[in-house]
């Protein structure tokens, strides 16, 4: 019986344990002590089309064939809107955010950011497929 309760007692402190180090768990973005980057500006190009960002850290041009067009969703040709770069669904740094999105109109695209390569030269972000990156690199 001693055994009995030993084992229930040792259980029930374990699953306490496990409870409350998730009520203290950080979501907080990741900081690794460096200045945020520049706002993203100038023409960024791939094999995809173009990313127009004028510098004023939302304003974006996009300018895509129509085979990227159907897989991401976004419209064909070129458009203009908003971008934003997020962690945890709250606006980031775009270096260190989970996810790329652009709203052109009423729609919003979003997509899984390359945490680690998006930077001030590149953005990198997953293909809405699911089957590849898609790297756009600034222009000299």
């Amino acid at each position: 019986m001693k055994a009995k309760f030993k084992f229930v007692t040792l259980l029930t402190a374990m699953l306490l344990s496990v409870l409350l180090a998730g009520c203290f768990s950080d979501d907080s973005p990741p900081d690794d002590g460096t200045p945020s980057p520049p706002k993203l500006s100038g023409i960024f190009s791939s094999e995809y089309g173009t990313l127009e960002f004028n510098g004023d850290g939302r304003s974006i041009k996009v300018q895509i064939n129509d085979e990227f067009a159907k897989q991401s969703g976004l419209p064909a040709g070129q458009s203009e809107g908003i971008y934003v770069f997020l962690f945890h669904n709250e606006e980031y740094r775009y270096d260190k955010a989970e996810y790329f999105r652009i709203m052109i109109g009423e729609k919003n695209y979003q997509f899984n950011n390359g945490f680690g390569e998006t930077g001030e030269n590149r953005i990198v972000f997953s293909i809405p497929d699911g089957n590849g990156k898609v790297v756009f690199e600034k222009n000299d």
